[in-house]
Order: structure tokens, then sequence, then C-alpha cells
């Protein structure tokens, strides 16, 4: 079956590259945590986003700028500068200024024309810039940086939210018409933003989610089976009005693909068991339940991985269709073009490829603890019925797939040295790079080593590991691989495996 997907996207490819007529339309969607992307408006529910004057290693209109710059960059890495046509945002602040609130984006673009986003976060910024909320900067810096023709939508403020649900929100980028649009509440979690969207004459749903945090803890999963619950019965309403409606779920699941597997001891998950997702391709030609294929099945088992924790890699960040999409008419997937969207450079560290996270150290540096994930649909009439073209189907793993701490190259490393002197720009790059490091264990509670004359925390997640500092004596000369690293505004170096102390 391989064969036949890969021809028929090669035929595509080939009739709009000579700009047939006929040849179908195709565009992309993608579902992008943008790791707290907040306004400047000075009223943070959450510490890290707090701006202190003073403090720079503080939030604030500089380090907004620099943020904005990248999620353009990575966008710009799809579909040769042009961006996805639809992204599924997660991790937008909910405004807090409400007397600042833009009605009119569209107007806002025309009067604000002639300046860039650069400028009214620097030179121009004052009280009434400073209240816009996070979606209107990023509307500005994605027209300033040549991604034009998206309308931007939120998803609605809870009515009691808590502290979950008060601080950020999912929102949605679209080139296309929207014709209609809702937020479903859900427990502890973001609201579901769900938009009906136009694409020639065909319609589809997409519904953007960010479910309750901490993947492999069972209490949380109990909150999650409620998220589920509440994007399932909204899919059983659209799947009953009519059976082949096309809706794309996507978005921050906090849920593996393999969340059963890989967590054994959870006696029913929200992702496999009550929303349905699995990855048996034969649901496309069948009728009732299972009615959802999750995109992840779409790559290699060892390729699945959106997120790393722990030394683990993780498939936080989701896509899954219904059948529609694969019934040759409206909207249909491509088959095999699911994948995470990795920019070397930007979103993506060297030397194991893991995610840029965002630093506020010094001037800012840095993306997402998440890749975005990105699929291409079809329109037009001519896509692959039944879902026969779609690849082999396979089970889920059931272990993790290992991000391989222990295989890091010692001879590639960097001296700790080099940060003696480094300024704060180059210290904020190198937040999560890993370094050979010597130096004289300073403190054993809290621990502490320093490297060349300067102080830094020490710190690992394996308790074993650093128990077995621990027994070294205050005073120990000791050498190791470190990952640089940030704890309340003070540097730190990170032992991630065991075979960094050998």
């Amino acid at each position: 079956m391989d064969w036949i997907w890969k021809l028929l996207l090669a035929l595509t490819i080939l009739a709009a590259s000579r700009g047939w007529s006929d040849s179908p339309t195709e565009f992309t969607v993608m579902a992008y945590n943008v790791e707290n992307l907040f306004d400047v408006d000075r009223v943070s529910p959450y510490d890290d986003y707090i701006e202190t004057p003073g403090d720079l290693n503080s939030y604030g209109p500089s380090k907004l700028a620099r943020k904005l710059k990248t999620i353009a960059t990575v966008l710009k890495s799809v579909g040769d500068g042009r961006g996805p046509e639809v992204v599924i945002l997660n991790e937008l602040e909910l405004d807090h200024t409400a007397e600042s609130k833009v009605t009119d984006a569209a107007e806002f673009m025309r009067k604000y024309s002639e300046t860039t986003y650069e400028k009214m976060l620097s030179s121009d910024l004052n009280d009434e810039l400073r209240g816009l909320p996070a979606e209107i900067w990023l509307l500005k810096a994605l027209e300033d940086e040549g991604l034009k023709g998206y309308t931007v939508v939120v998803g609605e403020t809870p009515a009691a939210g808590d502290k979950h649900q008060d601080a950020i929100t999912n929102g949605l980028l679209t080139r296309f018409p929207i014709i209609s649009q809702q937020t479903w509440e859900t427990a502890s979690a973001r609201g579901v933003l769900e938009a009906k969207l136009q694409v020639g004459d065909a319609t589809f749903t997409v519904m953007g989610n960010h479910w309750k945090s901490g993947a492999s803890d069972p209490a949380m999963e109990n909150t999650r089976l409620g998220n589920a619950k509440t994007v399932r019965g909204r899919l059983d309403q659209i799947l009953q009005e009519d059976p082949k409606s096309d809706v794309i779920l996507g978005g921050d699941f906090n849920s593996q693909y393999n969340q059963g597997q890989r967590y054994s001891y959870m006696t029913k998950t929200a992702v496999q068991d009550v929303l349905g997702s699995q990855g048996d391709a034969a649901m496309f030609r069948g009728e009732g339940k299972p009615d959802l294929y999750n995109l992840w099945f779409d790559v290699a088992p060892a390729q699945r991985f959106s997120d790393e924790y722990n030394g683990e890699w993780g498939t936080l960040m989701q896509m899954l269709v219904t059948r529609g999409l694969a019934d040759g008419k409206g909207v249909d997937y491509v088959p095999g073009s699911f994948r995470q969207v990795r920019v070397p450079g930007v979103n993506s560290r060297d030397s194991l490829g893991l995610p840029w996270r965002w630093t506020n150290y010094g001037p800012g540096w840095g993306a997402s603890d998440h890749f975005p994930v990105l699929a291409t649909f079809r329109v037009g009439g001519q896509g692959v019925s039944s879902g026969e073209a779609l690849p082999k189907t396979s089970l889920p793993q059931k272990e993790a797939v290992k991000v391989g701490f222990d295989q890091i190259d010692r001879s590639k490393l960097r001296s700790a040295s080099v940060l003696k002197d480094a300024s704060s720009e180059e210290l904020a790059k190198a937040i999560g790079e890993y370094f050979m490091v010597e130096g004289t264990l300073s403190k054993i509670r809290p621990l502490e080593i320093e490297v060349d004359g300067k102080p830094y925390s020490l710190h690992s997640y394996d308790k074993n590991l650093k128990d077995a500092i621990r027994v070294m004596a205050k005073g120990s000369q000791v050498k190791f691989v470190g990952e640089l690293g940030l704890y309340k505004g003070k540097l730190q170096f990170v032992i991630r495996d065991s075979s960094w102390i050998k």
C-alpha cells in the first residue's frame, strides 16, 4: 500500500508544479504550543512572566519581541515561507486588561501598518500598546514578517475559571473564512476551541485542545477523562448530524498517543479509552466506532516524538482525524504527511535534537518545550477514497523512546570555562547546552559547584544521582557532563544521566 500513496502524492506535487487547472488544492494544519506567549500589560498569573523593573531576567517587551520573531521563523519553515494555512495554538495568555481589547483586528493592522511590532515594543511603546493581548501582538508580528492573511480567534474565558483556566487559553490562526466558533468548557483545563472553516466549496471543523497536565500521573488522568468526555460528547453530536463530517482534533493533549501501554498502571485512559484514539486505518472503510485515527501512526515508531521529559520522548502534541477526511469528498488528509516541525538552531538544539525551550534569562532565547506537529490536507473531491492509500497500521509502542543522554559525545562538548566571561546573550543561548564541567564542590546542601571562581547550582532529577554526588566531600574536585540550566534566576548544571559523572 505504501507505494500507492507515495505515487499519488508525487502526482499531486507534479500537477501543482505544472499548473494543471484540475489539480486539487492542498493546505497544511499545524498544532503549536508556543510555551506561554504572554503580553506585556504587567498583569501576570505566572511568576515567571511578571515584569520586574531592574531585573534583567524578568519578562518584558524586548523578550516578547524576540519570542514573536522566533514563532514567525518556525511558521515560515512551512510551505516555502508561506506558513501553514491553519494553526492550532496552545498557551496564549488570557487577556487581563479588557480595557485595551481589540475588537477589530483588521482595523488595528491598518492603523499600525506604517510601523513594526519591534518598534511598538521598544521606542513606540506606551500604556495603550502595553495592554494589547498576546494574540494581537502575534498577528501583527506575523504580518510584519511576511506571513499575511491570517485571522486569529481565541477561546472564551470560562465563567468560573480556576487557576488552570484563567491564565492561558487556546487560539486559532486561519487564512480560511470562519463560519462559526465556540468554546466548550472542560474541568481544570483550557476550554476546547471549535471552529468551522470554509475552503473552496468544502467545510471542515477544527477542535483545539489543551488538556490537564501531568501525563504519567493517575490523579491527573482522572481529570483528563473529563476533558476527553467533553471532546467526545461534542464530536458525537457532529458525527450524528453527518457521519462523514471532516473534523481535525489537535493540540497539546498532555497524553501520550500510547498512554495505556506506556503507563500500564492506568486502568482507563482519556485519549484512547474515552476519546477513541487508535491506529487501525480500517476505520476509514467502516462505520460506527472506532471513528478516529491518530496521525502519529503515520510516523515510524522511533520518530514519534514532540517533547521530552526525564530522558524520554513524548507525544503530547497530537492530531486526530475522522473518517470523512479519507472519503474522496470535501477535505481529505494526505497520507504520510504528518510530522513534527524541527528547525535546527531555532526550535531544535544540537546535539540530541531536543526542543529549544524558552528562557527569560538575559535578553531571552529559545522557542518552546514542544515541537509543533503538521499535516497536509487536500480539497477538491479528488482525494483517496475510504482510506485505501493510508500506510499500514501499527500497534502502540509499550516503551518510551529514549532521548539518548548516555550517547553524548564528550569530545564534541565545550568546556564550561567558556561561560566565565560570557555575555548575558551568550549565556541565554547556552541554556540547554551540554558542557564538560570541572570545578570544586563548594556546597552539599543545597548542591553547588564553583567553576573558574563562578558558583553554579548543581541538580539532577534522579535522586540516586544527587545522593551519589552528596557522598563526595565538600571541596572535592569533580568532572562531569552538565546541562546548563536556570532555576529561580540562578544558573545551574543539571546531570541527566549516570554516565555523565563516570
